[in-house]
């Protein structure tokens, strides 16, 4: 294995290699949440209305898949439910504070 390359939480030999990798998989998801926002800001473009901004149907329907999708990947789907939840909970205040920017 190289220096840098990922390693398995089980292959970590102490607390610095965790916190390495930690640090590298943070990188990782602050860049998808940077786009992920890109497509949140976009989306208040189509919503006819600022209550469009929340479809509770949606919503339900992506936490749902989150927790199948963390049970596939061997991670808490508890967890993952609720962390989906307040990142869509903090996106939907974002993306009324955008739709409030178009002045409608």
């Amino acid at each position: 294995m190289t220096e840098g390359s990922p390693r398995k939480p089980q292959d970590c030999r102490d607390l610095e290699d965790i916190r390495r990798e930690i640090d590298r998989i943070d990188r990782q998801v602050v860049r998808l949440l940077a786009e992920r926002q890109g497509y949140v800001g976009r989306a208040a473009d189509f919503k006819p209305t600022r209550a469009a901004v929340v479809v509770p149907e949606r919503i339900e329907a992506i936490v749902a898949a989150m927790r199948e999708r963390a049970a596939e990947h061997g991670a808490d789907p508890d967890l993952m439910g609720e962390i989906y939840r307040d990142m869509i909970t903090r996106f939907i205040a974002f993306e009324e504070r955008e739709w409030d920017k178009r002045g409608r």
